[in-house]
């Protein structure tokens, strides 16, 4: 303190300036991090916001597939097995159509955004579905017989039969995969929060800090003018009074 009062008052308006300066460029610094790290997050948010509308496409063709299976297989108690089944019949070409647009949602999947657990949980999606679609094709073989056997045989592989079974694993590792998405998407709303806390406190700190500084060294500034212009008046007044001893002590500028 002793050596700053000592520095003439044009360096010590510099010096004060160059502290709050600095206490800015640190807080721009910060600002900068903290929109780099968000813009970062929100780029990583939009990739798996990707991954999970692809897993939404293809749960809805494999809900349309199914779909299309029940009608065929009404269809065999109205029209005959062999006309319900027939690949150019409406209904079982919507679901020959639907498993097709199925098959091209998983395989449009972003799978470079998954992780690598999440990598192993789909490369079980596409054996699930075309286990299911073998035992479509043995439903419908067993539906074109037009027997009271075979659609019994048909419809207790659809109810819990192997073809249920491949069901509920494509449908389960779709889920899986949605929970994982959505725990990674909440992990990184949180990151987001975190960053914005962070900076905000950085920066609000950097503002008090910069407001103390600069009140430290206006009061120091505001002294080291003060002080001798007191210190002149006075030796001044001396003056006036007829005193010629009168001498400044002061060798700052």
């Amino acid at each position: 303190m002793h050596s700053l009062r000592n520095l003439a008052v044009g360096k010590r308006l510099g010096l004060s300036f160059l502290l709050v300066s600095l206490l800015i460029v640190a807080a721009v610094g910060v600002g900068y991090w903290g929109l780099a790290r968000q813009s970062d997050i929100n780029a990583r948010m939009d990739q798996l916001e990707q991954v999970k509308d692809d897993i939404q496409t293809f749960a809805y063709h494999v809900a349309d597939v199914t779909g299309w299976q029940g009608l065929v297989v009404a269809d065999a108690g109205v029209y005959g097995g062999k006309a319900a089944t027939a690949p150019d019949s409406m209904n079982r070409e919507g679901e020959l159509e639907s498993k097709k647009a199925l098959f091209e949602a998983i395989d449009a999947t972003h799978v470079e955004y998954l992780t690598e657990a999440e990598r192993a949980r789909f490369d079980k999606l596409r054996p699930a579905w075309e286990g299911f679609f073998v035992e479509d094709e043995k439903i419908m073989e067993l539906l074109a017989q037009d027997t009271l056997q075979a659609r019994t045989a048909a419809l207790e592989n659809i109810n819990g039969g192997p073809s249920s079974e491949a069901w509920a694993l494509g449908v389960e590792v779709s889920a899986e995969l949605r929970a994982s998405i959505d725990k990674r998407i909440a992990a990184l709303e949180q990151e987001i929060a975190d960053v914005e806390s962070a900076s905000e406190s950085v920066l609000l700190g950097t503002l008090v800090v910069a407001l103390l500084v600069a009140a430290v060294l206006s009061v120091l500034g505001t002294r080291s003018v003060v002080r001798p212009l007191g210190t002149v008046v006075a030796a001044l007044g001396r003056l006036a009074r007829g005193d010629l001893t009168v001498r400044l002590a002061m060798n700052r500028r």
